[in-house]
């Protein structure tokens, strides 16, 4: 039981089953089970704005996103430095991994670990970037484009949000209409409607044989039974 969260939002484990947050109160990246560890709360000397997701790859790597606060309407953020995507290699160092994208959200490592998605919450597309064997990015692209697009002044907003990714390799992106699912080349294979406003938040695979696809977000939970299945060597 964790008495003191510090607005803990994206979690993942490595595979030493420490559990890895996110945290948004004193913005950082930490271990909270079985020790205590900051693991990264700054970069190049400025704080870390307020990160949201995190993935952890087989070599003890960290990927996250940071996109700063959430704007309000009619107001302007006036940051530091732009929303990034960071990456925080197994000795321990901070590096940049991708810049230049609105709004950072989910992110996760396809099976095989040879790409990373980025969900952009201000975009109208899922990213994707192959990853080299350094852990650094290259060959941005756009994965997969979004339904339900909202048009607004300052641009477009998708709502894409969390992440999750099946056995065989389908991406399920929680989105305001809903979790939308693509295949491993980013062809539309449909939509699981979640009937709240905004949409859920975040997603991922678990109970018996990983066969259930558990969804949160705006106070609610639900568990859709699936016949895919998460990945059995990864805790989502």
């Amino acid at each position: 039981y964790l008495s003191n969260t510090n607005g803990t939002i994206g979690l993942a484990f490595d595979r030493h089953g420490r559990l890895i947050a996110a945290q948004t109160t004193n913005p950082q990246i930490a271990v909270l089970s079985p020790t205590r560890d900051v693991l990264a709360d700054s970069f190049e000397g400025q704080p870390i704005l307020r990160p949201n997701d995190l993935t952890v790859d087989r070599n003890g790597g960290i990927y996250f996103s940071d996109p700063g606060p959430p704007p309000q309407p009619g107001q302007t953020l006036d940051l530091p430095r732009k929303p990034a995507v960071f990456y925080i290699r197994p000795e321990g160092d901070v590096v940049k991994a991708a810049e230049d994208i609105e709004r950072p959200n989910g992110v996760l490592l396809s099976p095989d670990e040879r790409v990373l998605y980025v969900a952009n919450t201000l975009g109208d597309s899922v990213l994707a970037f192959d990853v080299e064997l350094d852990g650094s990015l290259r060959n941005r692209r756009s994965f997969a484009r979004l339904e339900g697009v909202v048009k607004t002044e300052t641009g477009v907003r998708s709502g894409a949000d969390g992440l999750a990714v099946d056995s065989a390799g389908r991406l399920y992106v929680a989105t305001a209409i809903g979790v939308q699912i693509f295949s491993p080349r980013g062809s539309r294979l449909g939509t699981i409607p979640i009937g709240i406003p905004n949409g859920p938040q975040n997603l991922a695979f678990a109970g018996p044989g990983k066969k259930t696809l558990y969804v949160v977000g705006r106070n609610a939970a639900w568990k859709i039974a699936m016949q895919s299945e998460g990945l059995a060597d990864r805790a989502k």
